[in-house]
Parts: structure tokens; sequence; C-alpha cells
């Protein structure tokens, strides 16, 4: 039986438009994220600070409350940064999870759940603690 590769994976480009991209693959948990706070931090704190920071979630297969804590903390480094944060490409797991812990607007900057490409919104958000329509 094989098991699927959860292995964190972390990658960063910075756009000749100043944007830097982070693209996130694996767990996102206790193990793994201290590397993505460490990363945005350095890139961050550069004398040529980015613009923007867009992080694709797409490849995320778990986020536990370390990385939870991690989000939390890349979008308080960016804030003080001057930088806005995108989450892009959000997993409904993690939108899921956004949402239960109140965080969803906080890290969206939306009160709206978002559509496949995880920044455009598609309406209203729908609890994922209920049931029903």
């Amino acid at each position: 039986m094989n098991t699927p590769d959860h292995t964190f994976a972390l990658r960063t480009v910075t756009a000749p438009d100043g944007v830097l991209h982070v693209t996130l693959a694996g767990d996102l948990a206790w193990d793994s994220a201290d590397e993505l706070t460490d990363t945005a931090r350095a890139h961050l704190d550069a004398p040529a600070a980015p613009t923007d920071l867009r992080v694709d979630c797409a490849g995320l297969t778990l986020c536990d409350s370390m990385g939870l804590s991690a989000l939390l903390t890349l979008h308080r480094l960016a804030a003080a940064a001057g930088v806005r944060l995108h989450l892009d490409r959000r997993p409904p797991f993690l939108d899921r999870m956004l949402l239960i812990t109140g965080t969803y607007e906080h890290l969206t900057d939306r009160s709206e759940t978002a559509g496949p490409d995880g920044d455009a919104p598609s309406g209203t958000v729908r609890d994922p603690r209920t049931t029903g329509p």
C-alpha cells in the first residue's frame, strides 16, 4: 500500500513587478510552519521588500493549528512591512478551517468564500458548522 507524500515544499519567486510569489505544497504543520515564516521574514525584512505577497495554497494537503499560526504570523509580518497578503487558490479544507476559527475575514480581507481561483468571491458564506442550505 502506497501512502501519499505530504512532505512540505515551499518555492519563492519575486516577479519583476516586485510581487513575491510563494507556492506551498504538502502539509503546513508543526514541523514546517517555521520554514514558511522564516522565509517570509527574510523577504519582508529585505531592503527591497515586495509590493505584494501572493501565497499559492493549491498544493496544501493539510493545515494544522501551527500552520494556521504561521499564516497569522505571515499576515502580521506583511502588514508590518506595508505589504498586502493574498492567500490564493485556497483548498476548501483551508477555507473551512479559517471560517471555523474566525480568521477567514482577517486573512482574506473578505467575508465571502472564494471561488475556484481562490481569490474571487463566489457568493454567500456557508458556515461549515451548520448543515442544510
